[in-house]
């Protein structure tokens, strides 16, 4: 959106941002009904972790429309028209959508189950191994990697993971792989165009770790300001209604 819009125009991409506006607004306190009411104590182990998951797209959701120029869910002096405030937690929501799938889908018996459960952990246990080498916390690190070596032995002792391909079991014992489905493989079970999801993370991505896309047209006065621009007004109005969607998905 680089053509200066005309009267007709802007008031057309004004109304559809306020469309789009009112959309997530209910999707996100339609979504934070639904996880205020789901109880986890005799739920199924998938729903029970499901559940944390849709807690933080919740939170996510809330932070988006609090940031969003128009809410009505706060007051402020000023409204910031800068795509940048939805980007993060729209990439968040795409994302953690997908994992959100991928926990909730019933197994097909406890051995895979405990299969992805323990994938995941072990991804955790990477980062943190990871994370605690960087800030020098190396008392800490041998703990870790004996916990890690513990999930690749009830990986290895899984009939469910060891029916798993050669390539696909490597990927998930590296520690790098969140899920056993590829991402592409997510997208497919949730029904996304892979074309257009990695079009839109790839955008988001640029905003989310301040890339080039997000500076190397600024306006002065207008787009990446924060003033009011129909380049942001647009972006912001899309992401609004495609991560409406998402939450309405559950």
């Amino acid at each position: 959106m680089n053509e200066e819009l005309n009267a007709a125009q802007k008031y057309k991409l004004d109304k559809q941002y306020n469309n789009s506006l009112k959309k997530f607004d209910l999707a996100t306190y339609e979504a934070i009904a639904v996880s205020q009411s789901i109880g986890v104590q005799m739920a199924a182990p998938n729903v029970g972790h499901s559940t944390y998951v849709f807690a933080r797209l919740c939170n996510h959701a809330v932070a988006m429309i609090s940031a969003v120029p128009r809410s009505r869910w706060v007051r402020a002096d000023f409204e910031q028209w800068d795509f940048g405030v939805a980007a993060g937690h729209s990439r968040a929501i795409f994302e953690g959508y997908l994992l959100f799938i991928y926990i909730i889908e019933a197994p097909e018996c406890p051995e895979e189950w405990s299969a992805r459960v323990n994938v995941m952990y072990l991804n955790d246990c990477t980062r943190r191994i990871k994370m605690l080498t960087n800030i020098g916390a190396d008392e800490d690190v041998d703990g870790m990697k004996d916990h890690a070596e513990e999930l690749r032995g009830r990986l290895n002792s899984n009939p469910w993971f060891q029916a798993l391909t050669a390539p696909v079991k490597k990927r998930c014992l590296s520690g790098e792989n969140l899920t056993i489905p590829t991402r592409d493989e997510l997208l497919l079970r949730a029904g996304w165009e892979k074309e257009a999801f990695y079009a839109y993370w790839d955008l988001l991505s640029q905003y989310a770790h301040v890339l080039p896309v997000s500076f190397i047209r600024m306006v002065p006065g207008g787009r990446g300001t924060g003033l009011e621009n129909d380049t942001d007004k647009g972006y912001l109005s899309t992401m609004l209604d495609l991560c409406a969607d998402a939450l309405g998905r559950r």
